[in-house]
């Protein structure tokens, strides 16, 4: 798997973001894993807060998101945000026509619609986007513990094969950042034996899990090659200067991972 560290963040009109060099690479891509910096926030949720439910004022999480667009010079209404439930619910869209819900209830989307672009909001869960190469289509998913558990991710690569004819082996994954097995602890309550490979038990009834390394091994077993994965190795809680961390803070914000087709 392709490591991203701190040397690929990156500064767009004031915005900074981490990058993956190989879908950079492709002219008709844009996308970011975007940080907590660069917006009008106050504390807690300072700075670039995009989670609407996250306590922060409606007039900041929209001054935010306008930032956002301009920044990286997309339209406001082409950004397309999910009430994320922590399911496996997945959107196909086909056809885009305006409005759409801005806050719709999935947690992944997936889309060859040019012109739009697919967010999902984060602190902890892990953000993954995905680009098919040949059919130019594009994913987003929000991934925490319970959609990992439900294996939404083996359930989008499953997906974009059967309504768009997706090859795997013409995938290009990036894992955003999230929590890591350094800091994510949960007890036997929620704990699922079959992350025993992916876990440290700490104590009795308690594991340190990698959700990172299940939604990869979901993709491996799939058929994605390891070569074809990226990953932003950073932990949110480990690293709450740059980002939002709901174990490590409590009370915070919400940072935008977003993909989309010029």
């Amino acid at each position: 798997m392709n490591q991203l560290d701190r040397s690929f963040l990156r500064l767009m009109n004031g915005i900074p973001y981490f990058m993956n060099p190989e879908l950079e690479r492709l002219e008709w891509v844009i996308h970011g894993f975007l940080t907590r910096h660069g917006g009008v926030s106050a504390p807690p949720f300072h700075s670039l807060n995009v989670g609407l439910n996250s306590g922060d004022k409606k007039e900041h999480i929209s001054k935010n998101l306008s930032l956002i667009t301009r920044a990286f010079e997309f339209g406001e209404r082409r950004l397309l945000l999910l009430n994320q439930m922590q399911e496996d619910g997945i959107l196909s869209i086909k056809t885009f026509n305006e409005p759409l819900s801005p806050f719709l209830p999935y947690d992944a989307m997936m889309t060859d619609v040019p012109n739009l672009v697919l967010g999902i909001k984060t602190a902890d869960c892990l953000p993954i986007l995905i680009v098919d190469t040949q059919k130019r289509v594009i994913s987003a998913i929000h991934s925490g513990r319970q959609g990992t558990a439900l294996e939404i991710t083996r359930k989008v690569l499953r997906k974009m094969k059967e309504e768009w004819g997706c090859s795997l082996e013409n995938l290009i994954v990036t894992l955003g950042p999230s929590i890591g097995s350094c800091c994510y602890e949960i007890d036997e309550k929620v704990f699922r034996r079959e992350w025993e490979a992916f876990s440290i038990p700490t104590k009795p009834g308690r594991w340190k899990v990698d959700l990172t390394k299940i939604n990869v091994s979901q993709m491996i077993e799939e058929g994605v090659r390891e070569s074809q994965i990226w990953r932003v190795d950073l932990c949110t809680c480990c690293h709450s200067d740059l980002f939002f961390s709901h174990r490590g803070e409590g009370r915070t914000g919400r940072q935008l991972s977003f993909i989309g087709m010029i």
